[in-house]
Parts: C-alpha cells; structure tokens; sequence
C-alpha cells in the first residue's frame, strides 16, 4: 500500500502532482536541489527539503522511504540521479519510472531515432556524425535547413543553453559543431536532423500512464505555445484535441516497448503526418490538465498499486496554461509580427487549468510571481 510520495524537483510539475497525490489521501514530500521551489508554498506538502548534494539527497530518501513510498522524478537530472542509484532505491521503495533500458533508449535521442527507424515509425530523417568527415559528408546531402541536437538533452542545455541549433548552410552547420565541440561535448554526443517546418501550433502530445504496454488512462493535447516558441524549452499553452493517427502510433510505441510508468510523447505534424520527436519519462509540466477531465496520472498509478478502481475521467474539452511565461511569450511574438494579439486574447476564454493558482492553494502562485525575476534570471 503506497501512503507516501516524495517528489524530486519543485517546480510547477511538482506542485502538479502534489495537489493529485494529497486529493489521494498520500502524505507528499518534496526534496529538491534548487534555491527556488514552487511547490515548497503548497498546502499539499507535507515536508519540503532542500538537498546540497546527490549524497545528501540519498540520505533525505533514506530517512523518509520505506517499502510504503513512491519516489517520482520531475527532471531529466532527477532521473540521472535515480538511475544511478537505482539498485539501493528499489530496494527500499517503488521508483516510478519505467524500467533502466526504457529509461535509456528515450533519454538518448540517437537510440530513440534508432528505435523508431527499426519499427517503421515515422520520425524527423536523421543522420549520427561520429566524425568531422562524417559530418562533411552530411553536409553535402542534407537539405536545408536543417537541425542540430544532443544525442543527451539535459546535460547538454544545461551547458549551452539551447535545445538544438538551426543551421541554414553547410557553414552554419561546421560553426555549430565547432561551438558544440568548444563546449566540451563530441561529435558522438550529436545527431543531425532535418528540418519539421510546423512550428508549436503543429506540436502535439499523448500524455498516457501505462502498464506492460497498455494505456490505463490518456489524453492528447495540441501544445500551441510554448517557451521560447522556436525549440522551446517548456509548454506555456495547450488544448485537448483528437487525433487517432497520433493515438495508433503512441500506443504501439507503448505495446512495443511493454511500457509501464507515465509517459508524454510527442509529435510534429508536418507534410501530412505526425512525426516522433520523443518521451519523457517523467512528470512534465501540462499534465495537470487532466484535472479538467476529472482524473490524474498520478491518482492512476496510485489507485493501480493499492488495487483500487481505475477511474477513465471524461472527454470534455480542457486547455491548459503557465500564464506567467504564456504572457511573456505572447507578447514576443506579437513584436516579431508573428502572432495577433487579438488572437491570442481569444485562446483565454475558455476554462482553463492554471499551472499554478488554485483559489484553495493559493500561496505557490504567490510566491512564483515574486520568485519569478529569480526563476528568469536563473534560466535565462
């Protein structure tokens, strides 16, 4: 019977699944390695701590964890902390993450990529650069544009700051890789792809939690806008949407891979089709849309573990928005003449699940628009 559950990361995602989680009756620990947390100002959190260390994160766990505690990542660094540790972890309580070599084939995109070309999925062309000569001959058969990216995403934004790189000319192409180099990485460490024209309003998700393969329950969503809107780093806005060729493709990536844990995959739409970028195999940020649905991934999986019913929610329209950095956003690209702000006044009118108010909770929203100068500052 699980009756804990100790988040790793503070930010919206977290606070996300500590309102689920608390609805569920679950005592709720937050341990983060950050300075600034969101869900540290939440009525649903019981105990928040603030790790200096890896080691001293192992030694919070260890105080709190028994065979009675879920432990959930909400970061790719969570994740790498987890995986590293996994063997003690499960021993003392139930990580919640696929098992290590799901983990590994989605946090690497060139296995990812791989994957998706050995089961005939349809994926943005790439190419995996083990050498400057490889990367020459790329650069002859390319089209352009075309696409930088880490084979590892969150070492590599962490260090360079971008998602990926766009390159318009084979010179571009050689300058972004000579910058990658300069930065401490190899060409190993990269793949180059070509270029999905669609932008964030040809974005979309399925956002699923799944056991041994099988969605247990779901949601699509088309995530509109996001921060910044070319190669974003996060969603800012998002709406439900129904599209089955997207649902056959997800589902099969779950029944190929036996998959059990949360999981957002995501597509581009683009000539046609919906192309695979990715999984997170972690909480992400809009989740909490399934709120206007009336059920939650988290609430799932815990309702799963302690063998109660499974509850499928409706199918009403829902929207979701992190209004802070949507407004932002918004007013960028109405500056760079690329959206109407009249248009986007209209996406606000309908109901919405803020990212972080809640009328019953509302000091997190507080605190993160007084934390938000910091928050900027820190990431940007």
């Amino acid at each position: 019977m699980i009756t804990k559950l100790i988040i790793l990361g503070g930010h919206i995602q977290a606070l996300g699944l500590a309102r689920q989680a608390a609805e569920k009756g679950v005592s709720v620990y937050v341990i983060t390695m950050d300075a600034f947390s969101v869900a540290h100002w939440s009525r649903s959190v019981k105990q928040m701590f603030r790790a200096i260390s890896e080691m001293d994160m192992m030694k919070i766990i260890y105080q709190l964890g028994d065979k009675s505690t879920m432990l959930f990542p909400t970061s790719d660094d969570y994740i790498f902390f987890i995986e590293s540790h996994r063997v003690d972890l499960e021993r003392l309580l139930y990580v919640a993450l696929p098992e290590s070599k799901i983990v590994k084939l989605f946090a690497n995109k060139r296995q990812t990529y791989r994957f998706a070309e050995r089961e005939n999925i349809s994926h943005p062309k790439s190419w995996y650069p083990n050498s400057w000569d490889d990367v020459k001959e790329i650069s002859k058969i390319i089209e352009y544009p075309c696409v930088v990216k880490p084979a590892i995403m969150y070492s590599f934004h962490k260090k360079i700051g971008k998602k990926a790189f766009l390159c318009r000319t084979p010179h571009d192409l050689f300058n972004c890789v000579q910058v990658i180099e300069n930065n401490g990485f190899i060409i190993p460490d990269i793949l180059v792809q070509e270029y999905l024209s669609g932008g964030a309003e040809y974005l979309y998700s399925f956002g699923t939690f799944a056991v041994n393969g099988q969605s247990l329950v779901d949601i699509q969503v088309n995530r509109k806008r996001q921060n910044p809107m070319d190669f974003g780093n996060s969603t800012t806005y998002c709406v439900t949407c129904d599209h089955p060729e997207l649902v056959e493709t997800a589902k099969r990536i779950l029944s190929v891979t036996c998959y059990t844990g949360m999981a957002e995959i995501e597509f581009m739409y683009d000539k046609g089709e919906y192309k695979f970028l990715e999984i997170n195999t972690r909480a992400w940020k809009w989740h909490a849309i399934t709120n206007q649905r009336d059920f939650s991934f988290i609430g799932t999986w815990l309702d799963f573990l302690n063998g109660k019913e499974i509850k499928k929610g409706t199918t009403d329209f829902a929207v979701w928005v992190e209004r802070l950095t949507d407004s932002a956003v918004i007013v960028k690209e109405c500056f760079r003449n690329r959206m109407r702000l009249k248009d986007a006044i209209v996406t606000y009118k309908p109901s919405k699940e803020y990212a972080v108010w809640n009328w019953k909770d509302p000091m997190p929203a507080i605190m993160y628009l007084l934390q938000s100068p910091m928050l900027y500052l820190k990431r940007y």
